[in-house]
């Protein structure tokens, strides 16, 4: 379980001489092309000697899987395929079930944030039944970045998506290989870059992520992220751009230990993804840029931090100390980026009711008492 040191009150301080940053406990990040080889070196050097495989049903239709059930060898012991969008709380169950027959002591998740979460889940769940955790390797074959927090999400029976934290979920081992993310369809991908630069941005206003290393890195990723979208729309075979990309991808949610939402950008997208089958990504292309238009107006602190994005994507302020302008301008520039990549959608497009701001609003924020219901209300009235 993560440990809560209550003497220290450093979060929130943006500074670059104070801070708190409580290190995840990833073991090994391994990336390049054909970093994929690795994995079975990977699974013995953390003390394993059978993997269970999970993923999805479209990537099981490329060769990813059987490549990486190859890799494995005889250090296979068994793969599930079934993991859905958003991760139905019935395919899990149906993993744990093949988890439990196999003789694994150790998971591979390929693929996006369902499969990588879905396995922390099957972890959660070993470990509630049993008391032994299992660990995880997490392969990403998506921007999504799930391999990096020890935070899970699931839908469950009533179709609302729930989650789970423990730091034992954070994988203990993640793969960047820019071949497998060739397979990854280019709408796919490029909207879970933009789940990835909504972590990156969300996190600069975050009480919980330090100025080092976390927003650091995440304004590192917010450059590569605005350069290399575009780059990948423009050539999806390029796969030293792809690979470019999942690091980018890490550094927006560098390791690091937290609870909760990312923010409300990430709540909003929670309460409308699983409930109206709408992608992970997408909502990010939906939410982020009226998100970040309203924390420029609303927030001094948030702007203030926004806006330090702002020489990161290319631009310059219009006046030199103009938190909230610049601010909005970031907020600008995100859309400007939604639309080029030719990913500007709307509620309307997924079938949601007209009327549901509240219901939406309340569902992602947790509480019909919560301060930013009414702001939340009317951005969620902007989506339609």
């Amino acid at each position: 379980m993560t440990t809560q040191i209550e003497s220290l009150d450093l979060h929130g301080i943006d500074s670059s001489v104070q801070g708190h940053y409580t290190a995840s406990p990833v073991k090994h990040m391994i990336y390049g092309l054909g970093a994929i080889q690795n994995l079975l070196s990977l699974v013995q050097s953390i003390g394993a000697s059978k993997a269970f495989i999970i993923t999805g049903r479209s990537l099981s239709k490329t060769p990813v899987i059987k490549q990486v059930q190859s890799i494995l060898g005889d250090a296979h012991a068994g793969t599930f395929n079934e993991i859905g969008q958003h991760a139905p709380i019935d395919a899990i169950r149906k993993a744990i079930t093949l988890f439990k027959e196999s003789s694994a002591d150790i998971l591979v998740s390929v693929g996006g944030g369902s499969p990588i979460d879905s396995a922390k889940v099957v972890a959660h769940t070993f470990h509630g039944d049993t008391g032994k955790w299992i660990p995880q390797i997490a392969v990403p074959t998506t921007l999504s970045v799930a391999e990096t927090t020890q935070n899970a999400g699931f839908t469950n029976d009533e179709g609302q998506k729930v989650g789970i934290s423990d730091s034992e979920l954070v994988p203990k081992a993640v793969l960047y290989d820019g071949e497998l993310a060739l397979h990854t369809p280019i709408e796919l991908w490029t909207s879970t870059g933009l789940r990835a630069l909504d972590h990156a941005l969300e996190l600069l206003y975050h009480p919980q992520a330090s100025e080092f290393p976390t927003k650091r890195l995440g304004l590192e990723a917010i450059r590569d992220l605005f350069a290399y979208l575009p780059a990948s729309k423009a050539k999806p075979e390029d796969v030293e751009v792809r690979q470019r990309l999942l690091i980018a991808a890490y550094g927006a949610l560098f390791p690091f230990l937290y609870r909760g939402s990312v923010g409300l950008s990430h709540s909003i997208g929670h309460a409308v993804g699983a409930a109206y089958g709408i992608p992970h990504g997408i909502t990010s292309c939906m939410s982020l840029a009226p998100v970040l238009h309203h924390k420029a107006d609303s927030s001094e602190e948030a702007a203030r931090q926004i806006a330090r994005a702002l020489p990161y994507i290319g631009k310059k302020a219009a006046a030199e100390g103009n938190h909230k302008a610049a601010a909005h301008a970031v907020a600008d520039a995100v859309d400007e980026l939604v639309t080029n990549l030719g990913l500007k959608r709307a509620l309307a497009m997924y079938n949601v009711p007209p009327g549901q701001e509240e219901a939406i609003a309340i569902r992602g924020l947790r509480s019909p008492e919560h301060p930013d219901l009414e702001a939340c209300k009317k951005i969620v009235r902007g989506l339609y």
